[in-house]
Parts: structure tokens; C-alpha cells; sequence
């Protein structure tokens, strides 16, 4: 992958210049290569948060799940749509599950030799989790400007995303640090 850097004009002065990376947590691609709501929820709040930056690159994270092509795919495409250019972003299309998502973004994040302020973005639920993996992996991050999805999801389903995100962040924390050197 060419460096994420090459795409950068060079710093006008002698401070390093900092460089936003949106980071989009993958969601389900449905049948046909449609983008669930999850995901088009996701990188409208990429965009959103976008509106603040200037240039910023995003990276879009996910493997081929249940439906192709991978949800890294059909984000880029969204992102496209959107008319971001297509070196602005930054394709993680591999991964399986969040911790996963998070290990390789950190690998392409370190491209950007420690300029990049980075923001996640996921669902509500989802960004506390994903936040804690990347610090632990050295990354700072901040949180996306997403809207909730409550009103998309019946009451017992939202209540199950909360409950998973409870007993995955002691379980991935553990993950994480058992295969730091991975990384």
C-alpha cells in the first residue's frame, strides 16, 4: 500500500504537520452489496465529523461478512458517492471482528509516523470499545460525531448491543494485551 503520507503536501513550516484519519468501524453489508443502516449511519457520522477538518483521510475498516463485497468496499463507495477522493481514502478490507479491525488499523495508522489525529467512528455503543483497543495499542483517538440509531432498532435489539459491548470490552481488552507484539 503506497503511504498515506505521498498524498500530503509538504509542511510549510518547521512544526510536523497533523493530519486527521477518520477511522469507520465495518457494519453489516445486506444482500446485493447494500450497506445496512449501521453502516450508512457510520460514515454519515464520518462525514459529519469531516465538515470540521480540512482534507481529512478516512479509513475504512472491514472484511467480507455474511454478504459481499467487503464492508470496507461499500464504505469507500459510499465515501465516493459523498465526493471524497478516492486518495483520501484508506482501505482495511481484511478484517473479521473489532479487535482485528482495530490491530490493523493501527498497523496502517502508523504509516502516518505518529501526525495523525485520529477519529473513530461507530455506533454509539460501539466507540467506547473501540477507543479503549486503540489506546491500548498507543493510538489516541477521539470519538465521531454519530447519530444513536435508536430510532432504527426495536428496544430488546438496542438492549443487546449494550449487553455485547459489556462482556466484550473485559474479553478483547484480554485479547489485546495477551497478543500486543502482533500488532
Amino acid at each position: 500500500m503506497k503511504s498515506p503520507l505521498a498524498a500530503m503536501p509538504p509542511a510549510s513550516s518547521p512544526i510536523q504537520r497533523v493530519v486527521d484519519v477518520i477511522v469507520i468501524m465495518g457494519a453489516a453489508v445486506w444482500m446485493d452489496g447494500v450497506a445496512s443502516n449501521a453502516m450508512r449511519r457510520r460514515v454519515e457520522g464520518a462525514l459529519r465529523t469531516a465538515q470540521s477538518m480540512s482534507q481529512p483521510f478516512f479509513l475504512v475498516s472491514g472484511g467480507v461478512g455474511r454478504n459481499p463485497p467487503s464492508e470496507a468496499e461499500v464504505m469507500r463507495d459510499l465515501l465516493r458517492q459523498a465526493g471524497i477522493p478516492d486518495d483520501h481514502i484508506l482501505l482495511e478490507p481484511e478484517s473479521t471482528d473489532t479487535v482485528s479491525s482495530v490491530r490493523a488499523c493501527a498497523r496502517i495508522l502508523a504509516q502516518f509516523e505518529g501526525q495523525a489525529q485520529v477519529t473513530v467512528c461507530s455506533d454509539i455503543y460501539h466507540i467506547p470499545r473501540c477507543r479503549w483497543l486503540f489506546r491500548l495499542l498507543g493510538v489516541p483517538t477521539n470519538a465521531g460525531k454519530i447519530d444513536s440509531g435508536r430510532h432504527q432498532n426495536p428496544r430488546l435489539k438496542w438492549l443487546y448491543y449494550y449487553v455485547r459491548e459489556v462482556a466484550a470490552f473485559p474479553w478483547d481488552t484480554v485479547v489485546v494485551l495477551a497478543g500486543l507484539g502482533r500488532t
